[in-house]
């Protein structure tokens, strides 16, 4: 990280990868790493998402299902953004800890 006068510079940004829908992690593949290159993102826990689960969890009514659908986009520095399907950007960036 450095500094630029008063801006911070940021080499790679780590956007928030979380759904805006339930929280879980949102899932993509980009290959492209071309400024602009998009492709199809989804939640976790969508029905359409591989994912392993217990028959007691199906049974109890503890699986998670969101239908959150939207894109990944390739910014400028080579990280990845997200879109709903709307065409609007989730808009916050993960926090270091």
């Amino acid at each position: 990280m450095t500094w630029f006068g008063n801006v911070k510079s940021i080499d790679l940004r780590k956007w928030n990868s979380k759904c805006p829908g339930c929280g879980g992690e949102i899932r993509f593949r980009l290959y492209d790493g071309k400024l602009g290159a998009t492709s199809n993102a989804n939640c976790s826990n969508n029905i359409n998402s591989t994912r392993m689960f217990t028959r007691d969890e199906l049974d109890e009514g503890k699986l998670k299902v969101c239908d959150w659908e939207g894109y990944a986009v390739r910014m400028w520095d080579g990280s990845v953004r997200f879109k709903n399907k709307n065409g609007r950007f989730l808009f916050e960036w993960r926090v270091e800890e």
